[in-house]
């Protein structure tokens, strides 16, 4: 790999305050970007497993709007948009997310509304992605503690601890503990925020667990449903149901037909990536695609019902076959023929799903599915690794994007910021010690020995002659130090409490607190004012 690099990575910062959002570009640019998209697209003369990318997005789009429909359709109204319309996307897992990335969600309804791209509005479609894996079945709360009136964390479980398996997989395991969570977390957040959206958001979730059994889908049906509620119209669809389709098994196939060719672009991009951006570990931002013999490494999962672990998609060719398996549990073997994608997207079953991993998740929904993706901070960051690896592998500029993100917090229940307190105390105390002259107007100190330091101040030697000087200043100011001995204790008593003044300031001022923990029409019109 070249010693340097000349690829240009943009640099997207979390805003820092509350109320501040990112959008880049502006909403108002959302026309320009579709159709620089759109006649970026119609240029490139490429296919995939044989299939044209006209005729390729064609279908999948058909599919993805009806499929989009129908899904959405199961818990809350929605308007059936017209065929052919440009889309716009984004995506997200589905969790109780903070509302920075919930912001992604408004802003996709606001494009659609007030975008026309050749003189129609775009279709609005959320992509929830249901194939990353499931970390915990929690959320953090600043609560109140009885004590000391001060902030600290709890977790509030809306499920029995699990985790490990991905979304798609997570079923309920205690129904008690999630029926209950939304009392649960009234309670633990009430001193803070009085009528927290959690109240109206568990409603929707409790009818969904009727239809569906799984955690993460409860959750996603119910947020979506609450944007119903407040007017956003958007579709949605879980990236699982995406990849049963033909149109998918047409895009993977294309790259597992020539993997080889792929896993050696998104190694040395991934090499390249991470020495610009300075990065010495081998899992960030993804790890590299390995070979097992004669097995490569596909950038694909693998899992089923039966065990629902992901495992990495390993692939080996042999004349005109191909199989694919986890190495462990699965394996299937395919006729690379024009007949290959129909069998790959057959093969879909309980126990039989192939998805893609987070790089190639996107490079789907962008190259294929819409005219213009909305990504978080993180996504954006990472996919500009994918549009490199789009570059080479397919040879095509990738669509450009559009990047989302907001800094909403909680109210400051009336906690002031103590940083400059703890500081000041902290300093205060070390006066004591090495200034305690500076204590005499409160504290009845030694006249004769402050007479003393006084003179020795004004009278500092030479270099030569310091070192007496030095022994009977260290020696004034520890007699005067002993007789501030009350003061100190004080004053650290003041450190202790300004430091947990200063700690429930910290938890306030976070910008990770779950959306459901907000109270709803104040949130709702933080995001209107952001998107004006």
């Amino acid at each position: 790999m070249q010693a340097c690099s000349l690829t240009f990575y943009r640099t997207y910062r979390a805003p820092a305050h509350h109320g501040e959002a990112l959008i880049e570009p502006q909403v108002g640019y959302a026309a320009e970007l579709i159709a620089r998209n759109r006649s970026t697209s119609s240029s490139w003369g490429i296919d995939f497993a044989g299939k044209s990318l006209t005729d390729l997005r064609l279908v999948a789009r058909t599919e993805l709007v009806r499929d989009a429909l129908a899904y959405s359709r199961k818990y809350r109204d929605v308007i059936e948009p017209l065929a052919n319309h440009p889309i716009v996307m984004s995506g997200h897992q589905p969790s109780l997310f903070h509302p920075g990335v919930w912001f992604k969600n408004f802003a996709l309804d606001r494009v659609s509304r007030q975008t026309l791209s050749g003189g129609v509005s775009p279709t609005a479609i959320n992509l929830v992605i249901d194939n990353d894996v499931a970390s915990s079945s929690n959320v953090r709360v600043p609560v109140v503690d009885a004590k000391t009136g001060l902030l600290r964390q709890e977790s509030v479980l809306f499920d029995s601890a699990s985790g490990g398996v991905p979304y798609e997989q997570n079923r309920i395991r205690n129904r008690g503990v999630f029926q209950s969570f939304d009392r649960r977390i009234r309670d633990a957040i009430k001193p803070i925020v009085p009528d927290p959206l959690v109240t109206r958001l568990w409603r929707h979730a409790l009818d969904a667990v009727a239809r569906c059994e799984n955690v993460s889908c409860a959750v996603a049906h119910a947020r979506h449903a609450l944007e119903g509620e407040l007017g956003l119209q958007t579709l949605e669809l879980p990236l699982s149901v995406v990849c049963r389709s033909e149109s998918f098994s047409a895009f993977a196939l294309s790259i597992i037909s020539d993997l080889n060719r792929f896993r050696e672009i998104y190694n040395s991009e991934l090499k390249r990536y991470r020495f610009d951006h300075g990065i010495r570990s081998s899992a960030h931002p993804v790890p590299e695609l390995g070979v097992r013999d004669d097995w490569v490494e596909a950038p694909f999962w693998i899992y089923g019902d039966d065990s629902p672990q992901r495992k990495a998609a390993w692939v080996r060719r042999s004349g005109g076959m191909i199989e694919i398996s986890d190495l462990v549990h699965r394996k299937v073997t395919l006729s690379l023929n024009s007949g290959a994608t129909e069998e790959l997207a057959s093969l879909a079953s309980a126990n039989w799903k192939l998805r893609p991993r987070a790089l190639v998740t996107t490079m789907y929904a962008r190259m294929i599915l819409s005219d213009l993706f909305i990504h978080g901070i993180g996504g954006a960051k990472y996919d500009q690794l994918g549009d490199q690896i789009v570059k080479r592998f397919f040879g095509v500029t990738a669509a450009e994007m559009m990047v989302v993100s907001a800094t909403v917090m909680l109210p400051s229940f009336g906690i002031s910021n103590s940083t400059e307190s703890v500081q000041s105390i902290r300093q205060r105390i070390r006066d004591t010690r090495f200034a305690p002259e500076t204590f005499s107007d409160s504290v009845d100190l030694s006249v004769s020995l402050l007479a003393r330091k006084k003179q020795l101040l004004a009278g500092v030697p030479s270099s030569g002659s310091r070192l007496a000087w030095y022994h009977e200043m260290k020696a004034v100011n520890q007699v005067l130090a002993t007789q501030l001995i009350d003061e100190r204790v004080h004053l650290e008593s003041q450190l202790q409490i300004a430091k947990q003044e200063a700690a429930s300031m910290t938890i306030l001022g976070s910008r990770e607190h779950s959306f459901c923990l907000f109270n709803l029409e104040e949130l709702n019109s933080i995001f209107d004012g952001m998107l004006s």
